[in-house]
């Protein structure tokens, strides 16, 4: 299924129910002049859509969060998903949470495949 530009909550809630599979939340800078304020994001853009792209990849859904609301301590999804970095990869399945990555986790290839697949 390709990526879900995701309403916050409401299609994260569908994605965690106890039916759901495997599925995938992904937390990312938004798009500020044309690119993603996190370089990090942007070093794992690429990535993320060639493992989501098609009908037969899980289904991921992408949290976009702006760097003022990043910044503040109080974040709500800083605080409900407890993130200490952006990006950060959450895997599920049949809605309860199984691992995650963050950050530069994203970049080694074999960790990322390993990841995805497990």
């Amino acid at each position: 299924m390709p990526l879900i530009k995701s309403t916050y909550p409401q299609t994260i809630n569908a994605l965690r129910g106890p039916t759901a599979g495997r599925t995938f939340l992904l937390f990312m800078s938004n798009i500020v002049n044309g690119q993603m304020w996190c370089p990090d994001c942007r070093n794992v853009e690429s990535l993320v859509e060639a493992a989501f792209e098609g009908d037969d990849q899980p289904t991921c859904a992408i949290v976009w969060i702006t760097r003022e609301d990043w910044k503040k301590p109080d974040c709500p999804e800083r605080v409900q998903w407890k993130l200490t970095g952006l990006p950060t990869i959450i895997r599920f399945d049949d809605g309860h949470e199984n691992g995650r990555l963050v950050e530069g986790e994203m970049l080694s290839s074999s960790g990322w495949r390993d990841f995805l697949e497990k």
